[in-house]
């Protein structure tokens, strides 16, 4: 074989190998960025955000372009109150991929529920993706519950229930707009309207120590069933013995 010929083909061969190398490189970074996410994921759930944040971050660092893992670092940081870092992670996701809507949805409520001169822009990304054609059914349901937490923040509660009750026309067992109407209803002192809405929202989901903390407020209302208030509060006492509801509830008792 002629050396041109040599030449040519230990170019190709070593092109081949390095493309294979590139590819095997990228394929063990998108697994270990996975396996990160997945795990940063569960001990979020669990409340460990010290070590969910350490795998999240891993995550991201394998494969920056994760659009899922800069979500949950925006859920996370919010949670853990560094707003900062959360609007970051938010945008990122979003930039990433354009249609993803829950990023949007999350951001939206961010802007609304935790940076009050930003309210107006956090209810005109909900009315965006409200009045997108893609976003029909559920997802445009969860703006407009979004859409009524922006107004509760300008104290319209109003308008909070217009939305509220758009969003359950379209996805009636939406669960936060479920969850939102309940306590709207208990801070009007509409007693048996919120618990209808409550009691909606635990036959879709599960109790939490906030939505048994408001079915018992709302029992203490005009109209409340002192029956079901105390069926609230054992089951509060027994499931989150160590939530901040619980330990009102006790002091509330004394």
């Amino acid at each position: 074989m002629r050396r041109s010929a040599k030449s040519a083909v230990t170019l190709t061969l070593a092109l081949l190998l390095g493309a294979c190398a590139s590819s095997s490189e990228r394929d063990f970074k998108e697994t270990a960025a996975e396996a990160n996410f997945k795990l940063g994921i569960g001990y979020m759930q669990s409340g460990h955000f010290e070590v969910a944040t350490e795998k999240l971050l891993k995550a991201v660092q394998y494969n920056d372009d994760y659009p899922e893992a800069h979500n949950a670092l925006g859920v996370l940081y919010e949670e853990i109150r560094e707003y900062g870092p959360a609007e970051i992670h938010y945008k990122r996701a979003i930039d990433i991929k354009s249609d993803y809507t829950l990023a949007k949805l999350n951001y939206a409520r961010f802007l609304c529920a935790r940076m009050p001169a930003r309210v107006a822009e956090g209810e005109a990304e909900f009315q965006k993706l409200a009045d997108d054609p893609v976003n029909a059914g559920a997802s445009a349901a969860d703006a407009y519950a979004g859409m009524a937490l922006c107004a509760r923040q300008r104290n319209d509660p109003a308008q909070a229930e217009t939305w509220l009750r758009k969003a359950l026309e379209l996805d009636p067992n939406n669960t936060s707009a479920l969850y939102a109407m309940a306590e709207l209803s208990q801070a009007q002192n509409k007693t048996l309207q919120g618990r209808a809405f409550l009691q909606r929202y635990h036959a879709r989901t599960r109790p939490t120590a906030q939505s048994l903390s408001l079915g018992i407020a709302i029992e203490q209302g005009g109209e409340g069933d002192a029956q079901l208030r105390r069926e609230y509060g054992v089951l509060l006492l027994s499931q989150f013995p160590n939530s901040d509801e619980t330990r009102r509830l006790k002091q509330s008792t004394k």
